[in-house]
């Protein structure tokens, strides 16, 4: 019985004692994952992001270990959006963390921002709060960057004040790109660089360097590869909750996020600083701030609200106002809250590193948990919406028939049609209208 299983049979166990009002494992995610695994299972990209605080961020969780489990079954299609001031390849054993050989390697007159808590000024016009300056202190600022990808994507930041950056690559200058504006709010700027290299583990060499004595922002490199398969783009930041979040809802964090072509943002937030202690009336507003502003920017991107693991009780009272934004609003759900009883029980499992964050084995565990999840999900959605019309409904089922009647059904993918795939598009339509 692989992992998925299990929890399910434990959770049909528990439910009579847990009463009429026990919140469901998972809810609502078929709709929402449906448009991500028709890329990957019909063999082109699917891109995805986590909006989360630390245990989001760091190595040794689980969504370095959810990015594997899909790179194993799909391929990979990049290493997605990784913010400047978290640009570290994790070299261990372990699989988690940015790929080994990603490296800033930092001249003078280079600075990053904190990768934790509120945000500055500067991250205001970033996903995550993160970010870079270079600035001429006696010589050009300057950085080196060593990145995969057949493209590789510098995200940085226009605005008033800051000046001309040239960029080089593999020692050759490329470009000299003004970042500067006028006048204004901050704006979002992106420049593509066509490394010409198709070999996903290669890497490029990307210098930066002031062109003049103003100064320069750059705050993430999105990499491409040139092969279909998973990209995942990590937007998450240390001890950040809804309201810390809230300081990026620019236009420049927006369209920062509309370049990225999210299939599928999971949100991962517990109450942190600006959400209060103890009040989850204040937690679900700031949250419901926060989620409706990434609906209304972002139209084509699918969410999934996910509570965080029992590591403290007052998850419990923030689990159900996650669980009642998502109903209300029609979005995805997983609960981690009720998989253990506690902080103890995680801890005894080997579970845990400390008060708050998961151990190697615990991201491991929950990396393969939210995988299942969310694949069961997405190929029931997949062979459900049989005429791809984005909905599952009666117009399904007359499809799903008319090709049986021309033996053109083979929903199992056994390479017949016959009365088990009818079995299976039955049980898969069933499951993604639940």
């Amino acid at each position: 019985m692989n992992r998925l299983a299990f929890l399910g049979a434990v959770g049909a166990l528990c439910a009579p004692a847990l009463g009429q009002g026990a919140r469901p494992l998972t809810e609502g995610l078929h709709q929402q994952v449906l448009g991500l695994f028709r890329e990957l299972e019909e063999g082109r990209v699917g891109s995805m992001g986590i909006v989360g605080d630390s245990v989001s961020l760091l190595d040794a969780s689980y969504n370095w270990q959810l990015r594997n489990h899909f790179w194993a079954e799909y391929g990979s299609a990049g290493d997605g959006y990784l913010g400047i001031a978290r640009f570290t390849g994790n070299c261990g054993n372990s699989g988690g963390g940015p790929r080994c050989g990603l490296e800033l390697i930092r001249g003078p007159g280079s600075f990053t921002s904190d990768d934790t808590g509120w945000w500055d000024p500067l991250g205001q016009a970033t996903p995550d709060g993160m970010w870079g300056q270079l600035v001429f202190d006696r010589v050009p600022g300057n950085w080196t960057l060593h990145a995969y990808g057949r493209e590789i994507i510098v995200h940085y930041t226009r605005r008033v004040g800051s000046g001309p950056m040239n960029i080089r690559v593999n020692g050759v200058l490329l470009d000299t790109v003004q970042t500067g504006l006028n006048e204004g709010e901050p704006m979002a700027g992106r420049y593509v660089i066509d490394t010409g290299v198709d070999d996903p583990n290669v890497l490029t060499a990307v210098r930066f360097e002031t062109a003049s004595t103003l100064p320069v922002q750059i705050n993430a490199l999105e990499m491409r590869s040139s092969d279909p398969g998973f990209r995942y783009h990590r937007l998450a930041r240390g001890g950040a909750g809804p309201r810390m979040f809230q300081d990026s809802m620019t236009q420049a964090t927006a369209d920062v996020l509309r370049s990225l072509d999210m299939d599928l943002m999971l949100v991962m937030l517990d109450a942190a600083a600006g959400d209060g202690q103890n009040d989850p009336a204040l937690y679900g507003a700031n949250l419901e701030t926060l989620v409706d502003w990434y609906l209304q920017q972002l139209p084509e991107t699918r969410l999934v609200l996910v509570t965080h693991h029992p590591f403290r009780p007052e998850i419990e009272a923030q689990a159900d106002e996650i669980l009642r934004i998502a109903r209300e609003r029609g979005l995805g759900y997983i609960n981690l809250y009720d998989l253990f009883s506690g902080w103890e029980e995680m801890n005894d499992l080997g579970l845990m590193n400390g008060v708050v964050h998961l151990s190697l084995l615990g991201g491991q565990w929950f990396g393969a948990y939210i995988y299942d999840v969310l694949h069961q999900a997405g190929l029931e959605a997949v062979r459900a919406d049989w005429n791809r019309d984005g909905v599952f409904d009666f117009f399904d089922v007359l499809a799903f028939l008319d090709a049986y009647a021309k033996g053109s059904a083979d929903a199992n993918a056994d390479g017949q049609t016959d009365f088990f795939d009818l079995l299976a598009f039955l049980e898969a339509f069933d499951a993604a209208g639940a």
